[in-house]
């Protein structure tokens, strides 16, 4: 998993911005403050494709991980 933390601060990071310019948008009622929450939304979405395999694999890793520590148990 450790391979995977820089991946998943990038992700944090998406998810942080876009969740704070929906706050934004709906506390202000800005027009331009909704388009930059839809941008980030967009930005967010698109990187969820663009590492969908790599979050499937990292998924994967981390399920056989806890299975062969159960197996140790």
């Amino acid at each position: 998993m450790e391979d995977y933390k820089g991946m998943f601060a990038e992700l944090a990071d998406l998810a942080t911005e876009e969740q704070a310019m929906f706050t934004i948008s709906v506390i202000t009622k800005s027009d331009e403050a909704f388009d930059k929450f839809m941008d980030a939304r967009e930005r967010l979405a698109k990187w969820i494709v663009e590492h969908a395999a790599v979050i499937d694999e990292a998924l994967t890793e981390r399920k056989y991980n806890r299975m062969l520590n159960e197996e140790v148990r």
